[in-house]
């Protein structure tokens, strides 16, 4: 048979890739400092949670595309306790934030649109985007102690796009950790809004404050907006239940389009019907659950955010600022660059870290570093991490950053 070329898998992985690979397989016992999975570090909830799902009502298939109106009613209560106003109307179940990306581009693209997502960032938007025929362009994120959004530049490059079709805002982002500011928001909102785009902006972190000072966003109100907003969220994060599979997505936009939106919406989802009728019953308790186990989330980060920097103080590496999120970035000296750091790393510290290239990082060198890895182990990871770095840039500071 003949194979599409949209899921033709992307060329032989690239060098860095396999040299990544090579060292987990050579190095078993390194400390894993990139394990961003709740489940692998024991961030787990008691069995009672699990057993939700054995909900007898869940005998019984009344499929509603959008999805279950009790389901929805909790996604509504969510955000009613955080202060944003949600119409259950507007909220609509995936299986996942992918699967939300992935139906918004749908809705809103044809083959060759583009949409702009901001740089640096996570990759999974170009393994959604490239079966479904849309081009993803890059916007421009700056550090100077706090992350910003280029906006003047992300103005400039829209304009020159006429196939633009909406704009990308991941806050918290990953791996930046970067929430926006209320200017900010402002700014690509009305310029969604003067040229007809959507806004489409992932919150999956949006409960993980790292910054108590932070006055940024923390949740998006697409409702204040002026243009077609999308807010997306689900249990995988929000609650440390990826295996749950389940999202949503929150569209607001001024009335006449709505409606028409709403149409389309159904359709599509009611051709997939994807989301299990046994987690929908137990989304109210999910996330209650997800409520009781964030505050131990949240003690274990900000307790290795704060072994990190006090293993960074005064020394050849820096931590960078961040709003919310799960992951530290920290600079290093600029004798090798992020990839020949990682490599470093493990070899000789015994220690995995992700380089910064795989969120197109630019230099000076920046690896990542997963908040959820057990404390006590963490500890031991960066104290490693930190003696090596040190033996080899000594104590004068970010040589050539």
């Amino acid at each position: 048979m003949k194979l599409s070329a949209r899921a033709a898998v992307p060329g032989e992985p690239s060098p860095e890739h396999a040299v990544l690979a090579d060292l987990r397989a050579r190095v078993p016992t390194a400390i894993d400092l990139t394990v961003s999975n709740p489940t692998a570090v024991v961030l787990v909830h008691p069995p009672h949670v699990y057993a939700m799902l054995g909900d007898p009502a869940a005998a019984r298939y009344e499929p509603d595309p959008l999805g279950l109106g009790s389901a929805r009613e909790a996604v509504v209560d969510h955000y009613a306790r955080r202060g944003v106003a949600v119409a259950r109307d507007s909220v609509w179940l995936t299986a996942s934030t992918s699967e939300a990306y992935a139906q918004l581009m749908l809705l809103s693209c044809d083959p060759g649109d583009v949409w702009w997502v901001p740089q640096p960032g996570y990759p999974l938007l170009n393994a959604l985007a490239r079966p479904l025929g849309v081009e993803l362009r890059g916007y421009p994120l700056a550090y100077d102690r706090r992350w910003h959004v280029q906006t003047e530049t992300l103005a400039h490059r829209v304009a020159a796009e006429p196939r633009s079709r909406a704009i990308v805002a991941v806050a918290p982002g990953n791996p930046t950790g970067a929430c926006l500011s209320a200017a900010e928001l402002a700014a690509i909102a009305a310029l969604c809004a003067d040229r007809d785009l959507a806004l489409v902006v992932d919150e999956v972190f949006a409960d993980y404050p790292l910054d108590a000072r932070c006055d940024r966003v923390r949740h998006v109100d697409g409702g204040a907006l002026a243009c077609a907003t999308f807010v997306l969220s689900g249990l995988s994060k929000l609650a440390a239940l990826p295996q749950m599979k389940l999202g949503w997505v929150v569209a607001s936009a001024p009335a006449g389009p709505m409606a028409g939106l709403r149409t389309r919406v159904e359709h599509l989802c009611d051709a997939f019907l994807s989301v299990a009728t046994p987690v929908q019953l137990a989304l109210p308790a999910l996330l209650a659950a997800g409520d009781a186990l964030r505050p131990r989330i949240l003690a274990r980060m900000h307790a290795n955010l704060a072994a990190l920097r006090h293993a960074c103080a005064d020394g050849p590496a820096d931590v960078l600022a961040a709003d919310a999120g799960w992951v530290a970035l920290v600079r290093l000296p600029a004798l090798f660059d992020d990839l020949e750091w990682t490599i470093d790393l493990c070899q000789h510290a015994g220690v995995l870290v992700q380089p910064g290239y795989l969120y197109d990082l630019p230099s000076p060198p920046r690896v990542a570093i997963s908040l959820l890895v057990e404390e006590d182990r963490f500890a031991v990871g960066v104290d490693s991490m930190m003696r090596r770095v040190r033996s080899l840039a000594g104590d004068g500071g970010l040589a050539g950053s």
